[in-house]
């Protein structure tokens, strides 16, 4: 869907396609698919390292001071997947925010365009309705990603809720009341995952006395 930038911009030297990333800051949406050609151009063509730079981040920052590196990147992003015509008439974030839609879903962005994407968007009384990319705003695409993003607690089995509340209580037993030790836990494609953070470097040994606790009920079952 999106343009080759190494064949259109093929023969510019890193300084031109400087100038015209500045030029193409005054044009609004359609300038933005412009800048990200221009980025993706520079970065695959390593324009940059062959003046010497470490890196084209590093180019960047020092010459294209007006866009952050984020931005920059966001921009490239969205010139590999859609057409000018299509930034210009969604605009940047909203692309980007249904290439993060696409990924979290599983889903393939339609070759002819994203305007009829379909987008389950969460609602208010608890249901999802389907509308198409093009009749959705950026606040609904949002809310699309953080539904497909992060299942609610009822889909996480029972038996895995059981064990992170037994480990839970083991963490509280080894640390501290006012530790900041979290146990975090989410649930992507049907798997239950943790993430632990806060651990002082010096409490790894009780860490990890909380995780074989933590772990004793489900080696009861594995014995018995």
């Amino acid at each position: 869907m999106g343009t080759n930038a190494s064949s259109r911009f093929s023969g510019w030297t890193l300084e031109q396609a400087r100038d015209a990333i500045l030029a193409h800051l005054k044009e609004g949406n359609a300038g933005h698919h412009n800048i990200g050609s221009l980025y993706n151009y520079i970065v695959d063509n390593k324009l940059a390292e062959e003046k010497k730079y470490e890196s084209a981040q590093a180019y960047f920052s020092q010459h294209i001071q007006e866009l952050s590196q984020s931005t920059l990147t966001r921009y490239g992003a969205v010139a590999r997947e859609f057409t000018e015509e299509a930034c210009r008439e969604h605009g940047v974030m909203k692309l980007h925010t249904l290439r993060a839609y696409a990924k979290e879903a599983e889903l393939q962005l339609p070759p002819d365009g994203p305007d009829s994407m379909p987008i389950d968007v969460p609602q208010e009384s608890g249901t999802v309705a389907r509308k198409p990319f093009a009749e959705c705003s950026l606040e609904e695409l949002r809310q699309a990603v953080k539904h497909k993003r992060k299942p609610s607690r009822a889909e996480m089995p029972a038996t895995d809720a059981a064990r992170i509340q037994f480990m839970r209580e083991s963490f509280s037993r080894h640390f501290a009341k006012g530790a900041r030790v979290e146990l975090k836990t989410s649930v992507q494609r049907g798997k239950t995952l943790l993430t632990i953070q806060g651990v002082p470097l010096e409490d790894v040994e009780r860490l990890m006395e909380a995780l074989m606790d933590g772990a004793q009920p489900q080696l009861v079952r594995a014995t018995g």
